[in-house]
């Protein structure tokens, strides 16, 4: 990395891109990138020093960016026949895809790497908080935007490193971590994996790499230090009673009980996320007084669990793509919410996926009282013929229907619901951030 004074990405304004683009410019290089639009994300960067063009020609790449001092980083939304890509290819400029890169980077600290196919960003994002509250040196790359930061990118250090463990075209091997989690192995990517012992097996690889303290939901077969709710574990959490923002619990580790700690999340599946960052942090080295009361301290992060009043309707707006996420929020909901008439808006993403889990999606979406279906997001793929959201729409069996992303408002003003649950990976987290600009909630 000395060599190299500048950087360009392609794909800026991706989740994961973004976080790198800010430890370059804290680390004083010059950062250039290209995406397809401006986002409040590109925004921030561009307001800490990044150059951003929107125009996918080489016609845009600054002279300064055109010499040997230049490395690319590139996403895994970036094909390899992006004419950015490809010209950057032809001219013999040194190329990283963006998970080596940040394989290298975090591979020097005491890195601290969150595994799963769900939880990762939001047991990130705990750890971080509790990792700043107890001031230790440390960079941070989350994969959403942290609402007491306002950014996805942490900087108190160099010391150590908190990373999501992407499973997705098995990037997480890559990463050799001082100490690791590893939240679900629920079935998912099969477009990479085809079968579900492969996508475990991938995860047991991973699991060896760490060369430290490794931590385990108390449901998986690999070993490790466990964690779970109301299970005999080495970290435990038990009689935990919700809250008005959030829940009451008595919290366990192999050496101290902890009574009453008021943990600010929502949803089962947010309190065993708190209780792994926990436990990696009580494993680090943290102070348990101050672990504890980061917990109640939490803010969350954007698109996970999150709230908001519109005209006596309660909008929750959450990341959740996949069947076992969208269970998990509809349990969340009817636990708050008892007895309310709940709709929820939802945006498949990829064609893989929906095909994949076409029917546990609509056994999961069933449950609710009504149900509207937005097109398929393909992200990186191209349409798989017979998989849409109307062949999924058919196989719901409550109120049902296809919803317009221009019809996504109104759909909102005009509702009768009394809670509406916005979900999906895809572009509906820029409607339905859109909505919230737009009515100042």
């Amino acid at each position: 990395m000395e060599k190299i004074k500048k950087y360009c990405l392609l794909g800026i304004g991706g989740i994961g891109m973004s976080s790198i683009a800010q430890y370059l410019m804290i680390k004083k290089f010059k950062v250039f990138g290209f995406d397809r639009f401006s986002t409040s994300i590109t925004k921030m960067l561009e307001n800490k020093g990044a150059k951003i063009s929107f125009a996918e020609s080489i016609n845009n790449i600054p002279s300064s960016f055109n010499s040997s001092e230049v490395e690319i980083i590139y996403s895994a939304a970036i094909n390899n026949n992006h004419p950015i890509l490809s010209y950057f290819i032809s001219n013999g400029y040194k190329i990283t895809k963006r998970a080596s890169f940040l394989a290298d980077l975090v591979n020097n600290t005491e890195s601290y790497a969150i595994a799963g196919t769900h939880g990762k960003t939001t047991t990130s994002a705990i750890l971080t908080h509790i990792f700043k509250n107890n001031k230790f040196s440390f960079s941070s790359f989350v994969g959403g935007i942290m609402v007491s930061e306002n950014t996805n990118f942490l900087n108190q250090g160099f010391e150590k490193s908190i990373v999501e463990a992407d499973e997705f075209d098995r990037s997480f091997l890559k990463l050799n971590p001082f100490s690791a989690c590893i939240t679900s192995m629920d079935s998912d990517h099969l477009d990479i994996y085809k079968t579900n012992n492969s996508l475990k097996d991938a995860f047991l690889k991973f699991s060896k790499n760490v060369k430290g303290p490794l931590i385990i939901h108390d449901s998986l077969s690999i070993p490790g230090i466990k964690y779970g709710l109301s299970v005999k574990a080495d970290y435990m959490i038990e009689n935990f009673k919700l809250t008005s923002n959030g829940y009451i619990v008595d919290l366990s580790t192999p050496k101290k009980s902890f009574k009453n700690v008021f943990c600010k999340v929502f949803g089962s599946h947010n309190l065993e996320n708190m209780l792994a960052a926990f436990a990696i942090a009580d494993l680090a080295g943290c102070d348990s007084t101050k672990s504890i009361e980061s917990l109640g301290s939490f803010q969350g992060i954007e698109r996970r669990m999150r709230f908001y009043n519109f005209n006596n309707i309660i909008i929750v707006d959450d990341y959740a793509h996949h069947p076992t996420e969208i269970k998990a929020v509809y349990n969340s909901l009817r636990e708050k919410y008892p007895g309310s008439f709940i709709e929820v808006v939802f945006q498949p993403h990829l064609y893989s996926r929906t095909k994949d889990f076409m029917d546990d999606f609509a056994i999961e979406l069933s449950k609710f009282n009504r149900v509207k279906l937005m097109d398929i997001y393909p992200a990186r793929e191209t349409e798989i013929p017979g998989i849409n959201s109307k062949k999924l729409l058919s196989k719901i069996n409550c109120e049902n229907y296809i919803l317009n992303k221009e019809n996504f408002n109104s759909n909102i003003e005009n509702s009768n619901a009394d809670i509406i649950a916005v979900l999906g990976a895809g572009n509906i987290g820029e409607l339905i951030e859109r909505f919230i600009k737009l009515k100042n909630l």
